[in-house]
């Protein structure tokens, strides 16, 4: 695996893993529902691959695309509930938010909402910055590796 510390844009149709800095765990998706969760990194299983669609769109000098769940097909979706929104996949298209971006070791969708771990088991969210000082940083720091 390759890893890379920099913009999505170089590759991103290839396979993408997510390993958030403070468990260590990947970024997950179930092949047969919506969860998405912090799960081990100890296999190969597709729920820990992900590929950046090919259409974006740009924001705060940043580009964004959809990540595509290579589990069920399905893009990494969030809403704009909360300071706390919860994540799930949903079809590509079909609204919510689903415009994300992997620049700078984070995952930031275009509502400037990034995700993150939690301290309650596996579960994954995205936050806005003004929760950053309450939560440890690592846990909004996500390495991608591509092959």
């Amino acid at each position: 695996m390759l890893t890379v510390a920099g913009t999505l844009s170089q590759a991103y149709a290839a396979n993408w893993t997510y390993t958030n800095d403070y468990e260590g765990n990947c970024l997950t998706a179930s092949a047969t529902t919506d969860a998405v969760w912090s799960g081990t990194c100890n296999d190969s299983l597709a729920t820990r691959n992900w590929h950046w669609g090919a259409e974006s769109t740009t924001g705060f000098g940043h580009t964004f695309r959809r990540l595509v769940s290579n589990a069920n097909g399905d893009c990494l979706t969030t809403d704009m509930k909360s300071q706390n929104n919860a994540v799930w996949t949903s079809p590509c298209g079909s609204g919510g938010q689903q415009w994300w971006n992997g620049d700078g070791n984070r995952l930031m969708n275009i509502w400037a909402h990034q995700l993150r771990t939690s301290a309650n088991g596996d579960a994954v969210y995205s936050s806005t910055a003004a929760v950053a000082d309450q939560i440890p940083i690592e846990r909004f720091v996500w390495w991608g590796a591509h092959d």
